[in-house]
């Protein structure tokens, strides 16, 4: 008669160590093969009469490990079933969903289980004639047609066409009598088609922070916390939280995404701006921003240099080191705080650019609208992730609010004088002075 166990997942460090090494190795090879030990409760499947089960929670919870589970239930119970496996891309389906660590191959719990994979037709045989074909999120064409029992797709909020993707991968998902879906995510705020699957009557969603792991490194965790706590960044990929847009936000999240791409060559600009809001205080952050113009009246956001708790000559010699390393044309500084005194410190740092002061006239979320258009109307790129910049824009509203993260947007500030000088010259609210 054997021995009743405790659940592993739900037993810290040292019990589990204590418990593991009073086994025989014939327990330990049995353990191994149950998932249901060693799962926590964020990788079990819901409850419930559910069609998409949302699987949305931070770096190293165990998502991926989670859906080759489900995925390896489903066909051992259901015999000859066909499923649908769509990741960002073919080859992160494969290395991810099939040959990785926690994949479909890794989990099998019998050798006589195991599927075989052909790579050449992008599919998974099981002995039992099921069958699991690889499908990316990148190529929607691909998902019109086939018909599956269920699906599981990994990392959505990568997809390059998550919304065409998710339709035709719906509209196929109409085999047998119950057809359910598992997506297992990363949160990304502002992705429309993200937002609207958590949204649906027939969806569950569960999850959790990437501590809710109890076999994840704690190093690795005190390490992404240390770096990434309190950001937006930190949110999403470390608490697993999917953040929703302030009212009248003048860039929402799905804006942001939108007008992200590749950071472009210095040749390929025309001009380099740097934008400077210096702080009233000590305490406060100097936004620093850097923007370029190409040729064809594209702009980018190309570097974030912003910092707090500087004085007046080291946010200085900051805006000279950005200037620098972006080989900048000019520097455009709001002086509302001491125009002389901004001048004098700069140049006291070696910033021999040309300089541009400019005077505030209304709040910044108010000058904030017109360059908001530009993102709009595609004329502005991201070149990158600025998750403390993009923070602050989120914040910035319609009628000029902000509900952004701090007491003043001064990273959203200096980008706006930025773009500005290189877009709106001829627009009258920033009243600028060359000097």
């Amino acid at each position: 008669m054997g021995i009743v166990l405790p659940r592993l997942g739900g037993l810290d460090g040292a019990e589990r160590a204590t418990l593991l090494a009073a086994l025989s190795a014939e327990e330990l090879g049995a353990l191994e093969g149950d998932w249901g030990e060693w799962a926590h409760d964020g990788q079990r499947a819901p409850d419930g009469d559910w069609r998409t089960w949302v699987l949305m929670a931070g770096r190293g919870f165990g998502k991926t490990r989670a859906g080759s589970q489900w995925v390896d239930a489903l066909v051992r119970a259901h015999g000859a079933v066909r499923v649908a496996l769509v990741a960002a891309t073919i080859d992160e389906a494969r290395r991810v969903m099939v040959e990785g660590p926690s994949g479909l191959l890794a989990v099998a719990a019998h050798p006589s289980e195991r599927p075989v994979f052909e790579p050449s037709r992008h599919r998974l045989v099981y002995p039992n004639g099921a069958e699991a074909v690889l499908f990316s999120g990148a190529n929607p064409d691909a998902l019109r047609g086939p018909e599956h029992h269920y699906a599981w797709c990994d990392e959505l909020a990568k997809w390059r066409h998550p919304q065409e993707s998710w339709d035709m991968l719906q509209l196929g998902l109409r085999a047998g009598t119950a057809p359910r879906l598992l997506v297992t995510t990363t949160p990304r705020g502002g992705l429309a088609a993200l937002a609207a699957i958590v949204g649906a009557a027939d969806t569950v969603v569960t999850g959790g922070a990437s501590g809710a792991n109890p076999h994840l490194s704690a190093a690795w965790l005190d390490a992404m916390v240390a770096a990434y706590g309190g950001t937006r960044r930190g949110r999403e990929e470390i608490e697993g939280v999917l953040e929703a847009d302030a009212e009248g936000a003048l860039w929402p999240g799905a804006l942001i995404e939108a007008c992200r791409g590749a950071p472009p060559a210095r040749a390929a600009l025309v001009r380099v701006v740097v934008g400077v809001d210096p702080p009233a205080s000590v305490s406060g952050t100097c936004g620093i921003v850097v923007c370029g113009v190409d040729d064809a009246g594209m702009g980018y956001v190309l570097a974030d240099w912003s910092q707090g708790g500087l004085s007046p000559e080291g946010w200085a010699r900051r805006v000279a080191a950005a200037a620098e390393a972006h080989d900048a044309d000019r520097v455009v500084v709001e002086t509302n705080q001491g125009g002389e005194m901004v001048r004098t410190v700069l140049r006291g740092a070696s910033v021999a650019l040309p300089l541009r002061t400019v005077t505030a006239t209304r709040g910044k979320a108010a000058r904030a609208e017109p360059v908001a258009a530009l993102f709009e109307s595609g004329r502005v790129r991201l070149a990158g992730r600025f998750d403390a910049l993009e923070a602050e824009l989120r914040g910035l509203c319609v009628a000029g609010g902000y509900q952004g993260p701090g007491r003043s947007p001064d990273r959203a500030d200096a980008m706006v004088w930025a773009l500005w000088a290189l877009m709106l010259p001829r627009q009258a609210e920033p009243r600028v002075w060359a000097t």
